[in-house]
């Protein structure tokens, strides 16, 4: 599709001030119910010039809550958790980095510690990005004279306000932000974000601090942004139950904030998921900044720059960017696949019981497996329902495959399974086989002919509906999002081109082979009454 163009001079599109997707105020955003007029204000002490997209966000995600006031003496900010997307390169740096430097010109709080800020990010340089943007703010406009300190050692930058706020940076990690006490939480690109223990180390350092915030800022992630997938889906859902309950007229918002948790906002500024992607309005509402100059009088995102993006999207087969990524980038859309789901739709979720469990006089089977790039390792177990039915489950998920064979060499004799289940060569978990063994672990190799037979068997008893299994993101992002390689005359699960982490899922298939593999086994020969009768049968 080529793009449309006219003659003469026309009038430059700009980006939208209003998200697509966000959360509602409690109540009318004034000067005395949201200390977002404060920070845009603040920002002009910095010398900074805020697109009319950046005062909306100030404005709304510094909503504070009902029955609080800018004129209190210790004002409560509404969202705990603030959930910021938006396309690249649209400013989300700057408006993140004015955001914290509001806390620490402005904010004086019950403690007496001043405000702690802590930048986070999945790279140190990343959060160090957006710390060097607040500084050079400050030094280059008269916010500069409250400049007490600062270090540019690289691995502990830091600088210090003459009122005792600190601003610092670390690299998200499960043992991040330990022994901080923390006002604001900066976390950047949480699509980096694979797992939950960051994110949990993170941001319990705010849990002792008046008022504090947790701000998450990305643009769309894939089936790997374990944590901002989780994160937004939770937000939609209150939005949801919003409009079926205040919009709708069942309660105003003062009884809804009564009845429902209202401290996670998001604020997403997206193309709608069905749109062209030359769709020129869906550039405009997940491109903000589009056609708006900076304080030099440069437009940095335009139409044109958009445009020419979007003309190299590769079309019909041709050579050229993915469109996937083109939505994911540009238009900030989550595009959880360029594929299909192997699965019809709902062929998976009709198997979802989250009451199901094996019974306790089952035969239990167990399976480890590690995902392409060794980030995470992964154990399942299968074993039979009261009904007798088939039950799949991840029981253990932690990063990197280290803690597998001592999780096992503890854990496997007191849990009743009969062995586990490994692939036998090629795979990322191969090499734990020996180390399994020697720890005295019993393990059952799944290979050659064996691994299509698993998968196959896997597959059809899915679509047959005999396979059941309680909700598990990791597992149903691998359901929804994973492909298959040809293996011979078979198909397996793809570990390094699948879009979502398969590792989980292979556990499973690998799990309930070996299930249904000694079932097999322990059945009694049965002899042909024709061997009774001296008969050969052929």
């Amino acid at each position: 599709m080529t793009s449309s163009r006219g003659s003469g001079a026309k009038k430059r599109r700009l980006g939208k001030t209003e998200p697509r997707l966000w959360t509602k105020p409690l109540r009318e955003l004034t000067r005395e119910t949201s200390l977002g007029f404060e920070a845009i204000e603040s920002a002009e002490i910095a010398g900074r010039k805020l697109h009319p997209w950046q005062k909306w966000f100030l404005i709304h995600s510094l909503e504070l809550a009902p029955g609080s006031f800018a004129h209190d003496d210790f004002p409560v900010l509404r969202f705990k958790t603030v959930l910021l997307l938006v396309a690249r390169q649209n400013g989300k740096s700057f408006i993140m980095s004015t955001r914290l430097l509001w806390r620490m010109l402005m904010w004086d709080g019950p403690e007496v510690e001043p405000a702690l800020i802590l930048g986070a990010a999945h790279k140190l340089g990343a959060a160090e990005e957006i710390l060097d943007l607040s500084i050079k703010a400050l030094r280059r406009s008269h916010g500069r004279k409250y400049i007490a300190h600062q270090s540019n050692v690289n691995g502990n930058k830091f600088f210090e306000l003459s009122n005792g706020s600190r601003y610092k940076c670390e690299a998200a990690s499960d043992d991040g932000g330990r022994g901080l006490s923390v006002t604001d939480l900066a976390f950047d690109e949480l699509r980096q974000q694979r797992d939950w223990d960051s994110w949990s180390a993170l941001t319990n350092t705010t849990n002792a601090r008046f008022s504090s915030q947790v701000i998450a800022v990305s643009n769309a992630g894939t089936a790997k942004s374990a944590v901002l997938r989780g994160l937004r889906r939770q937000a939609l859902e209150r939005l949801k139950d919003w409009a079926e309950h205040v919009d709708s007229g069942v309660m105003d918002a003062e009884k809804f904030a009564n009845t429902h948790d209202t401290t996670l906002g998001i604020f997403e500024w997206s193309a709608p998921d069905d749109c062209d992607i030359w769709d020129r309005d869906g550039w405009a509402q997940a491109n903000p900044s589009m056609g708006y100059e900076d304080e030099n009088g440069i437009a940095y995102v335009t139409e044109e720059t958009i445009a020419s993006k979007a003309s190299l999207v590769g079309a019909m087969g041709e050579e050229g960017v993915p469109e996937h990524v083109f939505r994911t980038e540009i238009l900030c859309q989550w595009v959880t696949a360029a594929v299909d789901s192997v699965f019809e739709d709902g062929v998976w979720e009709s198997g979802v019981d989250e009451s199901s469990r094996i019974a306790d006089d089952s035969p239990l089977m167990m399976s480890v497996d590690v995902s392409h790039d060794r980030r995470m390792a992964y154990v399942a177990v299968s074993g039979f329902r009261e009904d007798g039915s088939p039950h799949v489950e991840v029981v253990q998920m932690r990063p990197g495959p280290e803690w597998v064979v001592p999780f096992l060499s503890e854990h496997f004799s007191g849990s009743g399974a009969e062995a586990v289940v490994v692939q036998g060569r090629g795979a990322p978990a191969s090499s734990m086989i020996e180390h399994l063994e020697a720890a005295g672990v019993p393990v059952m190799k799944c290979e050659g002919t064996d691994l299509g037979s698993a998968h196959g068997r896997f597959f059809d008893a899915v679509k047959a509906g005999r396979v059941f299994h309680i909700p598990q993101p990791a597992l149903d992002a691998a359901v929804a999002d994973g492909v298959m390689k040809p293996l011979s005359e078979v198909s397996v699960w793809d570990r390094a081109k699948s879009p979502a982490d398969v590792a989980p899922l292979i556990a499973c298939v690998q799990a309930l082979w070996g299930l249904e593999t000694i079932q097999v086994r322990k059945q009694p020969e049965r002899r042909s009454a024709y061997e009774d009768r001296g008969l050969v049968v052929v």
